[in-house]
């Protein structure tokens, strides 16, 4: 039995996807029975349960071999102290997974924040959650670290479909390890169910090669007819009065504007080239050619 936490978010998904077609039993672990239907559908066994709470956690991992694990929900916008909830799940994880027979192998979700010292607003926890699953020494425990989600940028889809202009914080020409979640949930499953080894405890993974959003937005604006399109980028001003008239609180708004800030100005960054163990296949335009149907 291989256990996927937190089945419905784009990564988790993507593991327990990857785990069932390739015929694995699978236990998928979610905050909502109904959510996680369609994985039951296709045989999966669905247990809910909340993160933060370490006892359901324990009886949900109980009998696995293998378990993916993540902090979720990974962003709460209203929030006004999310480190507090990072370290509750953080901590209910740890203390859920110690000691417990017959688990033998983890891999988490961190993230390339992790390689600063200093990562600040919501991916503060990654570090954390690593250094506490570190401490479980009795199983073989994997850190992914991928780089820049490709689906960060379905707000700049829609915002080039209605506009022809995408606008973000981060400049135009900064290269950036732009990856498809898709892609992770690969990597992730081959590690749980043993068909890769990771040669280190903490594995980046970059996708194919650095795309900048100005390369990005020229894809789009060419897929949705707006071949014009173009980028422009803002100060971090703008973008947290923007965020904060979204529904963001001033604490979430203060720490998304902070995380951004160490992308565009390079503290956030991959730690070692790319080569055959950290990079994967999924290009942007294949992985935009496969989601333009959903955000139509």
């Amino acid at each position: 039995m291989i256990v996927v936490s937190s089945a419905t978010s784009n990564t988790g998904s993507a593991v327990a996807d990857t785990l069932l077609a390739a015929g694995e039993q699978v236990r998928v672990l979610g905050r909502s029975r109904d959510r996680l239907q369609r994985f039951a559908d296709r045989g999966a066994e669905a247990v809910e349960v909340r993160t933060d709470d370490p006892d359901s956690l324990r009886t949900a991992f109980t009998g696995a071999r293998a378990a993916f694990v993540m902090i979720a929900p990974g962003f709460i916008p209203d929030s006004d102290d999310f480190p507090a909830h990072q370290r509750r799940v953080i901590d209910a994880h740890r203390k859920a997974l110690a000691g417990l027979g017959g688990l033998t192998r983890v891999v988490s979700l961190s993230g390339w924040a992790a390689n600063y010292d200093g990562a600040r607003g919501p991916v503060w926890g990654l570090r954390p959650l690593e250094e506490a699953l570190d401490t479980l020494t009795e199983m073989e425990v994997v850190h992914l670290r991928p780089g820049w989600f490709m689906e960060n940028t379905f707000p700049m889809i829609d915002e080039i479909r209605a506009t022809g202009t995408a606008h973000g914080l981060i400049p135009a020409d900064l290269p950036l390890p732009a990856i498809a979640t898709a892609d992770i949930g690969a990597v992730a499953a081959d590690l749980l169910t043993g068909r890769r080894t990771a040669g280190t405890r903490t594995l980046e993974l970059q996708g194919p090669r650095d795309r900048t959003l100005a390369e990005l937005t020229a894809a789009v604006g060419t897929a949705v007819g707006r071949p014009d399109a173009r980028y422009e980028q803002i100060d971090a001003a703008t973008l947290r009065a923007g965020l904060l008239a979204a529904g963001f609180s001033p604490h979430m708004a203060d720490g998304t504007t902070a995380m951004t800030s160490d992308v565009a100005e390079g503290r956030i960054a991959m730690t070692r080239p790319r080569d055959a163990e950290t990079a994967t296949p999924t290009t942007f335009e294949a992985w935009l050619t496969r989601v333009l149907g959903t955000v139509a």
